[in-house]
């Protein structure tokens, strides 16, 4: 296969991935911000089988980014090595925390068995704020990593440090009952 048509492959697959992120981080936000059940209940599923297109993209940026990185005889290089292995040991479990969490929201709304307080409760779970952020800082390591690539210490600590800053950045925005957000309402 044309080198180039992987390589373009591969970007639209980091374009869709990319997508996804912020799909999920925009629901988030509303979710989080959402003080009554209709606020919420267009932002629980924004759009209809997005796991499906965060699993594809994942997938065809790995098997792309293989191809691309024996095609040009990167692989004697540590950044590689590091981007391959973490990328999806960072997306596929904080990508599946998210998904059977909205799965367990999805159902609660659906059955209507939980109170307006536990539903509400269940929008503004830190682990969905946790993955996301991990999520991103994997997806932005990994663009780093491609774009400098580094040795292995550096490979090693550029992930580190993204994750570090994600964590810290989710540990430091307001939280949805001092938020300036949830006093706002998005129409």
């Amino acid at each position: 296969m044309p080198l180039s048509v992987v390589l373009v492959i591969h970007v639209t697959a980091v374009f869709v991935l990319c997508s996804v992120l912020c799909i999920d981080g925009l629901s988030l936000v509303h979710l989080r911000a959402a003080s009554t059940l209709a606020e919420a209940h267009p932002w629980i599923e924004p759009v209809r089988r997005l796991r499906h297109f965060a699993v594809g993209s994942v997938l065809a940026i790995q098997v792309s980014g293989a191809y691309l990185v024996l095609r040009t005889s990167s692989l004697d290089q540590a950044w590689p090595k590091v981007a391959m292995v973490s990328f999806p040991l960072l997306m596929a479990p904080f990508g599946n925390m998210t998904a059977r969490h909205m799965r367990a929201i999805r159902a609660a709304f659906r059955l209507k068995e939980a109170s307006k307080a536990e539903l509400l409760a269940m929008l503004r779970a830190p682990l969905l704020r946790v993955s996301l952020g991990v999520r991103i800082a994997a997806f932005l390591g990994v663009f780093l990593l491609v774009s400098i690539k580094p040795g292995w210490l550096g490979s090693v600590s550029l992930l580190g440090a993204s994750l570090t800053i994600s964590l810290l950045s989710m540990l430091l925005l307001p939280s949805p009952g001092n938020s300036r957000i949830a006093s706002r309402r998005i129409s």
